[in-house]
Order: structure tokens, then C-alpha cells, then sequence
């Protein structure tokens, strides 16, 4: 696994993306990034507190237009994750601190996508205890997902 990492750490690109001084090599990308990060966790936020009680004067199912919105943010996050991991592989790659937080995207996603079944699968939305238990468990997902991705940056 190492000799993977290796390569793909040494490759052209991730040197490039490392070393070159550019704002368009490491710093346009760790913003894209955050960017994408923003688009997808607030998208998020807004349908779990909207299912919380908050903002009851939104319509929930105005709301159901977030999920499209969420999944861009989502690409733009693995597409420039993927790039800021090459750059940095031996060490990121290695990490329980990274695994934690691909498991912790992994499981914010999985919300998402149970949060999108339960309140908008049958037609009309519907908000129940299920829903709300989804909401909070990815507000908390989201956070912890953030605050790992942010602890990666002192490793």
C-alpha cells in the first residue's frame, strides 16, 4: 500500500500541485475545497434544521431542491480532495485521523440520502421521528467530519 501512495505522492501532478508557487496549484484547490465543503454542508444544514423545527415559515418542500445543490458540493469535495490527498499521500494516507474522516464523509452522505428517502420519498414531505433523528445524527456527522478535516491540517 505504501509503494501506491508513494507513486502517486511522487507522480507529476502531485509535485506540481505541492511545490509549484502558483495560487493556481495547491491554494486555488484547498479553496475549491472549502467552497464545495460550504455548498454541500450548508445545503445540508438548511434541510435538517428546516426538519427541526427552525424556519418554519420555509416550506419543506421547497427544500427538496438542496439535494441537487448538496451532490455538486459533494463532487466538487471529492474531485478537489482527491487532488490535496496526492499531494500529500505517505503521510494523510497513512493516518487513523484520515480514515476517520472518510468514514465520517462517508456516513454524512449516507444521511443525506436517508434524510432525502424519509422526508421527500412519498410524495408529499413528511417529518416524523426518524427524520429528526436523521437530521441531528448529520449536524453532528458534519461537525465531526469538519473539525477531523481541520485537525488534518497539524499532522
Amino acid at each position: 500500500m505504501m509503494d501506491i501512495l508513494t507513486t502517486l505522492e511522487a507522480s507529476a501532478f502531485s509535485t506540481w500541485l505541492r511545490e509549484s508557487s502558483t495560487m493556481w496549484a495547491y491554494p486555488a484547490v484547498l479553496t475549491l475545497h472549502t467552497v464545495g465543503l460550504a455548498v454541500l454542508v450548508g445545503a445540508s444544514w438548511a434541510v435538517d434544521l428546516r426538519v427541526l423545527g427552525f424556519a418554519e415559515g420555509i416550506p419543506l418542500a421547497a427544500l427538496a431542491r438542496a439535494f441537487p445543490v448538496m451532490w455538486i458540493g459533494f463532487w466538487v469535495n471529492a474531485i478537489s480532495g482527491a487532488m490535496l490527498f496526492a499531494a500529500d499521500a505517505t503521510t494523510k494516507g497513512t493516518t487513523l485521523l484520515f480514515m476517520s474522516k472518510l468514514g465520517l464523509v462517508v456516513v454524512g452522505v449516507v444521511t443525506i440520502v436517508m434524510i432525502r428517502r424519509t422526508v421527500y420519498g412519498h410524495g408529499e414531505p413528511r417529518l416524523g421521528t426518524a427524520a429528526r433523528a436523521l437530521a441531528v445524527t448529520s449536524l453532528v456527522v458534519w461537525i465531526a467530519a469538519i473539525a477531523t478535516g481541520r485537525w488534518m491540517a497539524y499532522i
